[in-house]
């Protein structure tokens, strides 16, 4: 253990801190990941192959996901950048 650190005690205003941001934190990651589930439940609902391709985690996909979802809205390799 590092020399700088000094013990936490259960009352300690740190301590309560701490713990706040550990349980958003995983609140946040949580969601998120109910997000992804749910995203790649409809993809799988509509496209199967496309939701064996993308990657949900990145941004890129999402992105292209959220910009395109109708078929009016359809687009070519020059908009996407390819």
């Amino acid at each position: 253990m590092r020399q700088a650190l000094g013990p936490l005690r259960p009352g300690d205003e740190i301590a309560v801190d701490l713990r706040t941001l550990t349980a958003r934190r995983l609140d946040l990651v949580n969601d998120r990941t109910r997000q992804t589930n749910r995203q790649r439940a409809q993809l799988l609902e509509f496209f199967p192959a496309l939701e064996r391709v993308l990657n949900l985690s990145k941004k890129g996909p999402v992105v292209l996901l959220i910009g395109y979802q109708v078929p009016s809205a359809a687009a070519g390799a020059r908009q996407i950048g390819t």
